[in-house]
């Protein structure tokens, strides 16, 4: 693990392999870059160079006195800080749900920043319209007993003991200011009329049985974004590349072969 230090935080991140494709992932709420390890795992060291970061507020980055600083707006700007202190040229990124929407705030900003999108169960780009008032107080502000409720919700099947004690164990990490900064922004991230804008490439990754985003507000964002393949598994949930791990890689590094192939605006 590495740290760098952007704006006012300290990022933690690593970087593997030693390939010319430059790949930058970016985890979902209250979680870390351990997330991508079945995704990195599969992934050609030879062919590719592999960036992932724990956002402010997780895993192993600095804290935030304030939920303000743990925002997608905010995370936007580390993405754009870290890929540029880094000096990666032309990154696909890939963004799984928070993450998603952090990786879509930034392409907004930077329109000719990235080659390519992947994003994996984004958040709703209408909003939290699909949640009553209580169910935001828990994302908000929730128990130990709702992120656990969360967690298992992510997945289809409830993982095994061990793997879900141990991605309990991640989000105990998560600040408070992380959880209600990502929760009111996720609620007020309303950015379906402008993905039209988008230049890069896109490939939006979900499951028909995604409890967190119903697949209607994916649908949604995917006829809005030019150019956007879409692969939907059947019997998955929130979480595809640790569902069905094998089948993501493939999908998601076949998307890719096009985008190196054939480099944006030819």
């Amino acid at each position: 693990m590495d740290r760098l230090s952007i704006r006012d935080g300290r990022i933690a991140f690593d970087q593997q392999g030693e390939g010319d494709t430059e790949l930058v992932l970016v985890h979902g709420f209250q979680n870390d870059r351990s997330a991508w390890d079945p995704f990195v795992a599969r992934t050609d060291r030879d062919r590719f160079r592999v960036t992932r970061f724990d956002l402010v507020g997780c895993g192993g980055s600095s804290a935030t006195g304030a939920w303000s600083r743990c925002t997608i707006d905010e995370y936007a700007l580390d993405l754009l800080t870290i890929c540029d202190e880094l000096r990666l040229v032309a990154p696909i990124i890939v963004g799984h749900s928070l993450g998603g929407g952090t990786a879509l705030g930034a392409a907004l900003r930077a329109p000719d920043r990235f080659a390519a999108l992947v994003l994996v169960a984004p958040v709703s780009t209408t909003g939290l319209d699909f949640l009553r008032d209580d169910a935001f107080e828990a994302l908000a502000h929730p128990t130990p007993a709702q992120q656990r409720e969360l967690a298992r919700a992510a997945f289809r099947r409830t993982p095994p003991a061990d793997e879900l004690e141990a991605l309990m164990a991640v989000i105990a990490k998560a600040t408070p200011e992380h959880i209600e900064g990502a929760a009111r922004s996720m609620h007020d991230f309303r950015c379906q009329g402008d993905l039209a804008a988008l230049k890069p490439p896109a490939l939006l990754v979900c499951g028909d049985r995604d409890r967190h985003v119903p697949l209607r507000n994916h649908l949604a964002t995917w006829q809005a974004i030019p150019r956007c393949g879409l692969q939907v598994y059947a019997d998955v949930g929130h979480v595809p590349f640790v569902e069905t791990p094998d089948a993501f890689a493939r999908d998601v590094l076949h998307f890719i072969d096009g985008v190196v192939r054939t480099p944006p605006g030819r």
